[in-house]
């Protein structure tokens, strides 16, 4: 028994991978995606670790780093010892700056003060970023935007009590020593809850400006390429593409994913989609839950 425990306890992925993937699929299979409360190696999670070229940017931003996660979705599922164990892992990368794309829980309001406190351990020298996801808004969408919005509204002050920045359409500036090319960073409210408004968000932002909009669903990015941002930062879709069978994209051609994982360039902007932290629907080698490591250099 004792060496049954110290097996689990100690995962090395190399020897658990087989039988921890055939324990994600025969969950995906009966509905219960996500119930995966091991531990987890730290070779699964995948930190990349991109350059983030902006022009305009004070020389003094130049290697700024920018740490992005996503998609946490605390809750029964997703345990809290797993996510400070992901915490850790984000500390070591002495951040700046820390930016949380949505879905910071999945239920009730019982999860807000958990999520809270561990966001409150990360560690960055410039703070921690958020927006909020449509799970972050329960599952009740524009038909009950009331109840929805009460929800956002008690993490978000959660949240902000923690000392963690909250972006609901509103801006927040990282300042150089130069007095000149700040950093704007552009927070997106959730589009499927039906609070996003570009307009008030990128209100004064201009085009000369370096600007990283968060926004936690990437199916927007295209009807957002009027406003001036440089880099796109999303999550919201772990990595997977929907509607993949034939049938599937005969009856739901309209979930189709255009931006699914990774990189894109689109016309001159960089669109970012992290994979997210979860770890529902991980058994495909590229939906690995991911940690992104961005620096900043001057275009």
């Amino acid at each position: 028994m004792r060496s049954l425990i110290r097996y689990l306890s100690t995962p090395l992925w190399h020897r658990q991978h087989r039988w921890r993937r055939a324990i994600w699929r025969t969950m995906s299979r009966v509905g219960l995606n996500g119930l995966h409360i091991l531990p987890i190696n730290r070779q699964w999670v995948e930190i990349h670790r991109r350059i983030m070229p902006l022009r305009g940017l004070d020389k003094s931003l130049a290697d700024l780093r920018i740490v992005q996660i996503s998609d946490l979705h605390y809750s029964p599922l997703v345990r809290r010892r797993y996510l400070l164990q992901l915490v850790g892992w984000i500390n070591d990368l002495a951040a700046d700056v820390v930016v949380v794309t949505g879905d910071l829980i999945t239920g009730g309001y019982r999860f807000v003060d958990g999520v809270a406190d561990i966001l409150s351990r990360i560690r960055a020298s410039r703070g921690v970023v958020c927006v909020l996801g449509n799970h972050d808004y329960g599952v009740y969408g524009p038909r009950w935007r009331a109840e929805g919005r009460r929800r956002a509204d008690r993490l978000a002050g959660e949240l902000r009590r923690s000392g963690i920045v909250v972006l609901r359409n509103e801006q927040w500036t990282v300042a150089g020593t130069g007095g000149r090319g700040a950093l704007r960073i552009v927070g997106l409210d959730d589009e499927s809850s039906g609070n996003l408004d570009a307009e008030t968000a990128f209100a004064a932002v201009s085009e000369d400006m370096p600007v990283v909009c968060l926004n936690h669903n990437p199916a927007s990015c295209l009807r957002l390429m009027r406003y001036p941002w440089q880099w796109m930062l999303c999550g919201h879709t772990h990595g997977r593409q929907v509607a993949t069978t034939a049938l599937g994209r005969r009856l739901y051609g309209h979930r189709w994913r255009h931006f699914t994982h990774g990189y894109y360039q689109l016309n001159g902007r960089h669109l970012y989609v992290n994979r997210g932290l979860s770890y529902g629907r991980r058994a495909l080698e590229w939906c690995r839950p991911e940690i992104t490591f961005f620096r900043t250099a001057v275009a």
